[in-house]
This record gives structure tokens, sequence and C-alpha cells, in this order.
């Protein structure tokens, strides 16, 4: 996707990305994590292009006169909103930390209307994460020197926008239930226990495939085949083979290509 951190842009860039070439079939839709990008998500998005239309939200507060949002209730808000303007329903919610956190909360609210889209949640926290401050604080640290600022984006808005998702997702905790179809990937090296716990209590149709190392590796090169194979399988053993389907109008594609962007947690 384009930079959406650009200072001076006299138009907010959209928050409701198309990624990659429209297709016909399912329509995804991936939640940034902490920082607000979408670049984290590029292999991803490959696989899930192939089935159908795709599409990506980004953080509000990445271009001049945003907000960032500091609670998920807040984010699942003002990302529902966006979902009028998708060609169809989202078959699939995919998020990475944050992101899966926001994902499992707008499944919640889709499945409120009848509509139960699949949810896929990577080394997401459903129990809080700030029991421990000097763990919260090393957590946050390592999301800070993660964050990178090129291609356009203004290192000022990335780092006020990482600091409210961290605030967000370190006080969130998963309270209530649905029975969309959920897959989690923990990341080994993490205690997750609290969080494997919380999220079994929280649904019903649970799937986890642990993935080997932290939570800052998921999306590597070494780990990435893993990880599209468990996503594979899931949907696999969850719906059948995507269709085409008439679809109405969507915005229009940003074109794609090589992009770092802030995406961490």
């Amino acid at each position: 996707m384009r930079s959406s951190a650009v200072k001076g842009a006299d138009v907010a860039p959209p928050m409701l990305v198309p990624m990659g070439r429209p297709r016909p079939g399912r329509c995804s839709v991936l939640i940034h994590p902490a920082g607000g990008g979408l670049g984290v998500y590029a292999g991803v998005v490959l696989k899930l292009g192939r089935r159908g239309p795709a599409f990506g939200v980004r953080g509000h507060g990445l271009a001049d006169g945003e907000t960032p949002d500091h609670t998920v209730a807040a984010m699942t808000d003002r990302y529902l909103d966006l979902f009028t303007a998708l060609p169809q329903p989202p078959d699939l919610l995919f998020g990475w930390s944050l992101g899966g956190v926001v994902a499992w909360e707008l499944a919640a609210r889709l499945a409120a209307d009848g509509h139960r889209p699949r949810v896929v949640m990577v080394d997401s926290p459903a129990a809080g994460i700030d029991r421990d401050p000097a763990a919260a604080l090393r957590w946050r640290e390592r999301v800070r020197a993660s964050l990178t600022t090129d291609g356009g984006l203004d290192g000022d808005l990335v780092s006020r926008t990482a600091e409210a998702h961290l605030d967000a997702v370190t006080a969130y905790r998963a309270r209530g239930r649905h029975d969309c179809p959920t897959l989690l990937m923990p990341c080994a090296d993490e205690d997750n226990a609290a969080h494997l716990a919380a999220w079994a209590e929280a649904t019903p149709r649970l799937t986890v495939r642990p993935l080997p190392g932290d939570h800052f590796t998921a999306f590597d090169r070494e780990r990435l085949p893993l990880l599209l194979g468990h996503l594979d399988e899931f949907l696999t053993a969850t719906g059948p083979s995507p269709e085409p389907t008439a679809t109405r109008p969507g915005p229009e594609p940003i074109p794609t290509g090589p992009s770092r962007e802030p995406s961490h947690a």
C-alpha cells in the first residue's frame, strides 16, 4: 500500500485500502497491528488475494489532523463503519496482535447482526498484558525499537499512533463471546497460557496452531510459510472453496509495491 503517514498531505488517505488487484470471490479484511501500517501483511495478501478481494484497514492517526484511537472499542466502532464500502460483507478478518483483537471484536459485532466471518489472530492477547509493569515496559520498548519511518512516513505521527495502540492492547480483555470460526496462532516463545485460556472461554470454535519464535518474528521469511500453511488449512476446514460472487462497486485499488511500514503489535 502507499505510505499513510505523509506529512503535509492535503487530503488524508483512505483508511480502507484495497490490497492487490480486485477479483471475484470471498472478501478478506486485514486489520493493522500497533503502529497502524499494513506492510507486514504483504505475504498474507498474496495468499488471500487469490481467493477474492482483499482490503486492509490502516490506523487512524497516521495522517495530519487525525487523532489515534486509544481503545479497542473505539477502533471497532470506527472500522465497522468502513465496511459499508466493501463490495460484500467480509468472509475473513485477519490481524496480528492488536489487529487480531480488533478483528475478533469486529466479528462479534457482525455476528450480532447475523453474519459470521472467520477470524484469524496471530499472537493476539485476550487476558491483558499489563499485570507486570516491568514486563509491559519491556514489551513497549520492543515495539518502539522495531518501528521504522522511511518512504515518506512521518515519525512523529507514527510514534503517537503506536503509543495510542499500545495503550489499547495492553488494557484489552476479551469479555464477550461469539461462535465465529477462529484460528489463533500464538508464538511459542511468548507466555501465552493466560491468553489461550481466555480465548478458549470467549469462543467455542477455536483452532490453535502455534508458531515457533517470538512475537516479532511471526512474519519473517523462516516462519511465514508455516503461518500461511496454518491459514490455508483453516480456510479449507471451515468452508468450501470460494466461488465467484456478484459484488457491488468498492474503493479503487491503490497500487501495491515494496514498502516498509510500522506494524508490530
